[in-house]
């Protein structure tokens, strides 16, 4: 197994390379002074110079705010990019591990969201994602699709990020109990990934979208009650008030982010871990190890 990660600063990206890094697999992650990923000719030259057996991508536009503003950069980085990805994999016979986002749907299902759901995606963010799957299953027959609810990590702009700044530095957080979903954590996706690439490599013909997120629902005011409960055990905080997010809101309706992971247990035999344990640990890391970013 050789393995090229684009996006390998990113939070899954981080992440994946350290489990790599642990298990002895040769991997290669190019900075984007060396792969960009808006330039097709770039992807063939790295491709074609370091021949990996697997491409993961997990680089892409992941900003849903910013990508409304920037719609042309947005289709760029998760439509047009995986498209040149899965022609050159295909190209060249590697597989595609390529990551994806519950946006591909609108979030207005009661339950979780199936692979048998049709994708109604609902803004430039999740119709970017969305066409971007479309162009890998046309280009690329061996890919693998993996939907992701919340990621958070130490690192980056998540949700774990986001409400820590704002209870370490006095500010209202911004959360909804209109918006569920399951976080994730980046580590446990690496994990997830590394065992879909073990079975690639034994020549496991598994080939097809998958959905992972962390078991159990949560919305975001409760997270934050969570993650202000797990941070309080090592720093005192301030009172905060909690606001919702614009897009969360949503005029009152539930937007569901959560999936379910049927089809990856019964094919990989991968199991959801816990949202709680993952959001604890993290927490202290966070504040006993120093691993925030």
């Amino acid at each position: 197994m050789k393995v090229l990660i684009i996006g390998g600063n990113g939070q899954i990206g981080y992440e994946l390379r350290a489990l790599l890094k642990g298990a002895g697999i040769p991997h290669y992650a190019p900075g984007r002074d060396q792969l960009d990923l808006t330039v097709p000719r770039q992807i063939e030259e790295v491709i074609a110079e370091y021949r990996p057996t697997i491409v993961v991508n997990t680089a892409g536009h992941r900003n849903p705010a910013r990508a409304e503003t920037e719609p042309s950069r947005c289709f760029a980085l998760n439509r047009d990019a995986p498209a040149a990805l899965a022609k050159v994999c295909d190209q060249y016979k590697s597989v595609l591990i390529h990551i994806s986002s519950w946006r591909v749907f609108d979030g207005m299902k009661q339950e979780v969201y199936t692979i048998k759901d049709i994708p109604n995606p609902s803004g430039v963010l999740g119709g970017s994602f969305w066409q971007g799957e479309q162009q890998i299953r046309e280009h690329c027959s061996r890919h693998v699709i993996l939907r992701l609810s919340w990621v958070i990590s130490p690192q980056g702009r998540n949700r774990l990020t986001g409400i820590l700044n704002s209870l370490t530095q006095g500010e209202p957080v911004l959360a909804s109990a209109n918006s569920r979903g399951r976080p994730t954590p980046a580590d446990d996706v690496g994990r997830v990934i590394l065992a879909i690439m073990r079975q690639i490599d034994c020549d496991a013909q598994v080939w097809g979208t998958y959905h992972y997120n962390a078991a159990e629902t949560v919305d975001e005011e409760s997270l934050a009650e969570v993650i202000l409960a797990e941070a309080s055990q090592y720093r005192d905080f301030s009172p905060n008030t909690t606001e919702p997010f614009p897009e969360s809101s949503n005029n009152g309706k539930t937007v569901n982010a959560c999936l379910d992971t049927t089809h990856l247990r019964n094919t990989f035999g991968i199991h959801s871990k816990s949202w709680r344990s993952g959001v604890a640990r993290l927490v202290r890391d966070i504040y006993v190890t120093g691993k925030e970013e």
